[in-house]
């Protein structure tokens, strides 16, 4: 799984414990709305080990009624430098006093 395909599991065990709800009763809470859900997936789910399908994230903003985006972090400040791109790419190290190298010759043709 990629790094950002769970950004929402902090978010969901926060506003459970907000709430005092164990991970059963939060999961009998969505399955009473009709969101397939076990404990084992709420527990993958909110420490980001496996990905969370849009339609889950529907049934976790409505079971803790709030806006769908307060279940997502905050927008990342960056410093506003470019990351990355300043690298040089270095294929082969020049040598400052080196003669180029000579084609070997080909043998010529004997002479009769």
């Amino acid at each position: 799984m990629r790094h950002d395909d769970n950004v929402i599991g902090q978010n969901v065990a926060k506003y459970r414990f907000q709430r005092g709800w164990t991970q059963d009763v939060l999961v009998a809470k969505l399955q009473l709305l009709g969101c397939y859900m076990t404990r084992a997936i709420l527990a993958n789910i909110e420490t980001q080990r496996c990905g969370v399908k849009d339609k889950q994230i529907e049934f976790f903003a409505e079971i803790f009624g709030v806006q769908v985006g307060s279940l997502f972090p905050e927008k990342r400040r960056f410093s506003g430098r470019m990351v990355g791109l300043d690298v040089t790419i270095k294929t082969r190290r020049r040598r400052p006093n080196r003669r180029p190298r000579r084609r070997a010759r080909l043998a010529e043709p004997a002479k009769k």
